[in-house]
């Protein structure tokens, strides 16, 4: 089944690579170093962070086949054969599949100068799945809670684990917790796609800030990845008009 926000994760990624490499193809080395270049190409605070930059595009576009799989399989997988290794390991790669991801936007934003990274860094922090990956995918033994200011332990109910459900207990509290992973990854795929939004328009603007009309150009894309974000098919002619349709499923009467 088609996923809107892993569409509009991959369609940001995908044009934020083609703005960083046509700028990468126009090195001339006869003139300046690449490493020069591509500082002040793409307004880097660093030459090192472009293998940063690349490695991190890589990075969502590699979680992003993990975490549309998960979606697909969930946590039994295709082969349902009801394995509970396999299941264990499905629920572990899709919690640190989303970790990578925000991580990778974390850097992203850095490497952009994207404005308020630190408020990026605390939306996605504050990200259910991220505080799940912690609990049950890091931090099991000495997961600390700043709310509390106590270490706690947890681990996931074994008998629990199918589908997207997952309860895990807590050690310290004895309470246990369930959580619909389909929810928490749809949470997080959509923030995944505004800020990469935000970041793409924003190297857009300071790339292109002297050439009007290829930035207009660019923009385009922005209203596009929007667009796929809300569920729209975009569809642009070589006049670059866009057609916007909504899908409504209604149910076949009885």
């Amino acid at each position: 089944m088609p996923n809107a926000k892993i569409d509009a994760v991959q369609f940001f990624n995908d044009k934020y690579r083609e703005l960083v490499n046509e700028k990468a193809g126009k090195a001339d080395s006869e003139r300046e170093s690449f490493d020069g270049y591509i500082k002040r190409s793409l307004r880097l605070n660093s030459a090192d962070d472009w293998g940063i930059l690349c490695a991190s595009m890589d990075v969502i576009d590699d979680s992003l086949l993990g975490i549309e799989n998960f979606l697909r399989f969930g946590i039994d997988g295709p082969t349902k054969y009801g394995d509970m290794g396999e299941k264990y390991i499905r629920l572990y790669g899709a919690l640190n599949a989303t970790y990578l991801q925000q991580q990778a936007v974390i850097s992203l934003f850095k490497i952009s100068n994207t404005d308020s990274p630190k408020s990026a860094e605390e939306r996605i922090n504050s990200l259910l799945i991220r505080t799940i990956r912690h609990k049950i995918g890091a931090h099991a033994v000495d997961y600390e809670n700043k709310h509390e200011d106590v270490t706690e332990s947890f681990v996931p109910v074994r008998f629990t684990l199918g589908g997207m459900a997952c309860s895990y207990y807590n050690n310290k509290t004895l309470q246990q917790e369930t959580v619909n992973l389909q929810e928490a990854i749809a949470e997080h795929l959509d923030l995944m796609a505004t800020l990469y939004a935000t970041l793409y328009e924003k190297s857009i603007r300071t790339i292109y800030k002297s050439n009007p009309e290829k930035k207009e150009l660019l923009m385009r894309n922005v209203f596009d990845g929007k667009a796929k974000l809300s569920g729209d098919i975009v569809v642009r002619s070589d006049c670059s008009d866009a057609i916007f349709t909504t899908l409504i499923i209604s149910p076949l009467p009885e």
